[in-house]
Order: structure tokens, then sequence, then C-alpha cells
């Protein structure tokens, strides 16, 4: 019985609905707007001043400046006495009373009570910023509320934090590959700009009575759980294993520790004689599982008391998608550990090691072994033949692999890509790649399809992967201004090095987990225009484009279909994608050269 009735329900749901979205706008002689069913009868009484149409059986209508909700039989679900209403989500509505905000269902129910300054669009993990307070302030051409206090809710509209603080931020600065952090995320200070949403899953965030600044900041959990206070440390890591990994900054003097969230005691590994701008080494880890890497006269690792577990390796690398540590011993070879700080000894012992290095990657290992490279699997066994004098991480399912020379590319299972042929390599930067760039003897880069075994003619000084079936690519002789410009993944002969040097020439163990080194004469090189072209190696775009319109240049290209563009066309998208950032004296003739850009 009750699920005949959950049934009959569910239809007569769908038929509301079905009915409401079949109702069109209806405008009488004086203006007014109603509803009409589709043979033009009035439904709803033209009686509004204005009408949306209907969405999941409902519409926003608006009356002597006041808008509310009504049904497809028009009734008045919520009542006329809003300055505004919009979609929030599928189930909720952004209700506006004068300057203030809350959320209400399209059934009439109150959410949250219009009192707030503003409420975010939610992102996708659903959380959203809510704003008690505060006033509309201009930063850069858009609007954020100075001085408000600041709080987290749901995609159903509950306040998982409070708005009581001046400084909520999250950790979405990703300090990948750069000293001192090197791994993790740190917190990002935000202005919380009226059209930005939140970009993480605000599992932690950082909190401060300070709304300009992210130094001296406490810790939340994603439900407002105070988890550090504010003021312990100067600056803080995303926590992980239950540790927050912190730094106190002198004047000349960095100290380096760990806060243990369930003891709610934090500890000092290292005091560096230097101040934290200017290391330009890894300091110390997050802790990932059991262990923590912390660098000193050489790396060692610690448990969540601080104690050493292991001590006197010169170089580390790290992979969290294998979950696994190498760290380079006295006698040259590598060991391999897990988070826990078990040993995996079918890893262990070889004189060079390199994990795969992107999620979804198979379990393939680079490793040296009497002076030449091969891979082996997680068990040990040997999958690729040690022939090679040096490779490459699995990247992708790709493997660089260097022969008499000459660089090519292999499959985890030993297959053949590319041909080792070539002078350098760019590495891929989505799976499943089929284009590639090879450099050759002339230092100029060539568009390699290992699909139909195909290289190119036309050579680039500079070039970018293949995204999306475009690349952007700068020929020989291009006449660029100088600006920088984000480079792609690229390899370059040469070893890191193991040792790094700081500004007092106190020598220290670097890291040597970015498997990548970066051609001189590419890194040198801060020309940011090219052209865009496509894996049928057709300029699509033969005007020169800055690299920092490049994306939005490349999703106009695919809006129009990839087509070979006209120059009118061409023209075109240059105007509009720039057209923020171009501005004129009045008094000036701009020449067309000029206009273009």
């Amino acid at each position: 019985m009750r699920l005949k009735k959950l049934l009959f329900f569910a239809v007569f749901v769908l038929a509301t609905n079905a009915h409401a979205q079949d109702l069109k706008i209806l405008v009488n002689k004086k203006g007014k707007v109603g509803f009409a069913d589709q043979s033009g009868n009035e439904v709803i009484k033209c009686q509004f001043d204005g009408a949306q149409p209907f969405s999941n059986g409902v519409a926003i209508v608006t009356k002597s400046g006041k808008s509310g909700i009504i049904d497809s039989k028009g009734t008045i679900l919520l009542p006329l006495k809003y300055t505004q209403i919009s979609k929030w989500n599928k189930e909720l509505y952004i209700i506006k009373d004068g300057k203030k905000v809350g959320l209400a269902t399209h059934q009439g129910k109150i959410v949250l009570p219009a009192k707030y300054s503003h409420i975010s669009k939610p992102n996708c993990y659903g959380k959203a910023l809510l704003a008690l307070g505060g006033k509309s302030t201009a930063n850069e051409n858009k609007s954020y509320m100075a001085n408000a206090k600041y709080g987290i809710i749901n995609a159903n509209g509950n306040v998982l934090v409070n708005p009581q603080y001046k400084g909520i931020y999250e950790f979405s600065y990703d300090v990948t590959n750069k000293y001192p952090y090197y791994e993790g995320k740190r917190l990002e200070f935000s202005y919380h700009n009226t059209v930005d949403t939140l970009v993480t899953d605000c599992s932690y965030l950082g909190y401060s009575k300070n709304g300009y600044s992210i130094y001296y900041a406490g810790i939340i959990d994603g439900n407002g759980k105070e988890i550090l206070k504010q003021g312990l440390y100067d600056f803080v890591m995303q926590p992980h294993s239950g540790m927050v990994r912190y730094y106190n900054i002198k004047k000349k003097q960095t100290i380096c520790g760990y806060h243990n969230i369930v003891t709610g005691k934090g500890f000092v590994v290292a005091t560096l004689d230097n101040h934290f701008d200017n290391i330009s080494y890894w300091t110390h880890g997050d802790f990932i599982g059991d262990i923590a890497p912390v660098n000193g006269t050489s790396w060692s690792f610690i448990d969540k008391q601080g104690n050493k577990l292991r001590t006197g390796y010169t170089s580390l690398i790290h992979s969290q998608t294998t979950g696994l540590w190498g760290a380079k011993n006295n006698t040259g070879k590598w060991d391999v550990f897990n988070d826990s700080n078990n040993d995996v000894s079918s890893l262990s012992g070889y004189e060079e090691i390199l994990f795969p290095t992107k999620e979804g990657d198979r379990e393939v290992f680079s490793v040296m072994k009497d002076g030449k490279y091969g891979c082996i699997n997680r068990s040990g066994n040997v999958v690729v033949p040690f022939d090679y004098e040096k490779m490459l991480g699995n990247t992708f399912d790709v493997i660089a692999v260097k022969k008499d020379g000459k660089w090519g590319m292999i499959s985890p299972d030993n297959k053949n890509l590319i041909p080792t042929e070539y002078s350098y390599l760019i590495l891929p930067s989505e799976r499943n790649a089929k284009h590639f760039w090879v450099k050759q003897s002339d230092s100029l880069y060539y568009h390699m399809n290992i699909e139909k075994n195909q290289l190119s003619y036309n050579g680039f000084k500079r070039v970018t992967n293949f995204v999306n079936g475009t690349a952007h690519v700068a020929p020989v002789g291009m006449v660029v201004e100088q600006t920088p410009i984000n480079r792609a993944q690229l390899y370059a002969p040469g070893k890191l090095p193991i040792i790094q040097n700081d500004n007092n020439s106190k020598k220290r163990p670097a890291s040597t987990s970015k498997q990548l080194t970066i051609d001189e004469e590419f890194s040198k090189n801060k020309e940011g225009f090219g052209y865009i072209l496509n894996t049928d190696d057709v300029l699509i775009i033969n005007v020169p484009v800055s690299v920092l319109y490049k994306d939005a240049v490349v999703k106009e290209i695919m809006n129009r279909g990839s087509k070979t563009l006209s120059a009118s066309e061409q023209k075109a998208i240059m105007l509009d994608v720039t057209k923020e950032n171009r501005s004129y004296d009045l008094k000036s003739v701009i020449g067309e050269e000029e206009w273009n850009y």
C-alpha cells in the first residue's frame, strides 16, 4: 500500500511539473503578465508586472517591485515581498530583501532567513560562502564585502561554519615543486569577490580575526570545529594524517615544526639560519600516513611524536599515487618504503629509481642497475630490459628512454612509441596522447603523430603540448613581446643536483622527486606569443596570440567547430578575448595592427 502511495505521488508530481512547463507567459492589453496553456487560454490571471518561465513546477513572479514564487495553479508559495529571487541550485532560491539575502525552497520554506550580506554560488562540492554584515567594496573591478564575517554552508543551505570569522581561507594553493614547501597545499588569500565560488571541499579551512592576511591563521574542520588556535604559528599547511606542518618566521631565522591535532601540542624539528624567503630547498614534508621527512645535514624520517625512525639520506623522492618513498642512502643505493615505514625490498637496492608520476599510471618503476636503466613492477619483476643509458618515470603511461645519446618513448609494456632518434622529447600532459613534440639536431621541435607514425615537416622553436586538438607554437624568427610563459613539461639531459647550497653555503640535501629538468634554452626564453596549430599541422590562428589569452582563444576556436578561420574571424576572436585589457588614449590614432591587440 505504501509503495502504491509513493508511486501515485511521483506520477502526480511529474504530471504537475509537465503541466507547468506547458504554460506560457501571457501579457494582456494593459501590460499585465500571467500564464496561458498551449491553446492560449488564460490559466493564471494576468495580474503580475513580470514573470519568469516555469521551472520544476514553479515560476518567479513580480508585482509592485516585489517578487515571489507561484505554482502552476497560481497559488502563492513564497510571498511577493522580496526585492529579487533567483535560482541558487536545483532545489533552492536566493531571496533578497533590500540588501540582505537568504535561501528558500521552491515550495516557500525558508532555509536561511534574508539577513546575510552575501551567499556565493555553490561549488562542485556543494559548498558556498556565507557572509554576515560588511560593506560592498570594489577590488579590481569586482566587489567584495569588506569587514564581513564569513562562514560556510552546504548545498542544502545548512550552516556548517557559523559566519563569525573576518578571515576565512581555503587550503587551495598548490606548492608542488616549490621550495621550501615542495609538497602539499597552503592557505591562499582571497577577497571573496561576490562573483567567485569556493574551490575546495572545505574539509579544512584557515580562519583569522584579520580579513586581509593568511598569517597567524588557525584551522577549523569542515563542520567549524577548531583544531588549531590562531596565532600559534606564522604559517600553516593543510593538515594530513592528524598533523599540521608549520613555519615560524623571524628576521634571519625560520623555525620548522609540526602540530599534533590529537594531542594539541607542537614540536620543532629544524631551525634554519635563513629567512623563509631565502630558503632554496625543501625543509620538511607533510605527514602522509605515519611518517614525515625532515631536512637537516641529511634527510631523516620522524613519527608523530618527533622520534627519528630513519636517518642519513642524501636525496628523496615521493609518490602519493603509490604511497611510496624513495631515499638514497650513504652507499649510493635507494631504499624504498611505504607511508607506514615498512620496507619494500623488491624495489630497494637500485642505483636509481623513479616512480609513476600520475594518478592511474601503471605501477611500473624505472630503475638503474650496473649503470643501465630498465623497468620493474612492484614485485621486482623486469618488464623492460636494462638496455638504456637513461630513462624517466612512467608519466600518463609513457616512458621516455635514451639510447646511444638519442631519446625515444616506450609504453609500460615495452612497446615502441617513438624511436630513439631525437635530441629531446616533451612528455604528454594528458592520458592517451597521440600527438607529441620531438626535438631534432636543428634545435627545432616537430610534431610526431604516433597513431600514423608521421613526423611533420615544419619545426618550431617553442611549443606546448596538444590539448583539445590544438598547440601553441612559435616559429623561427617570430618577433614577440617579452612576457613570462607557462612552460610545457620538457626534458633535457643532465641530472638533478644532489646537493643545493643556501646563502650561507651550508650544504643540505635536495629532493629529487622532480624527475624532469627544463631545457636551458627553453627556460631562458620568456617569449609569450605564438600561433595556434591543430593536429593536422594547420595554423588555425596565424596571428600572434599571447600565452595569456591562449586558453580563451582555443575555447573560441572549439565553439566554432575547430575549423580553419578566415582573417576576419581571427580578428574578431582576438578583439573579443582581449577586450577587458585593451585601453587607448582618446586623443591618439589607433592603427589597424595596434587595434587588433
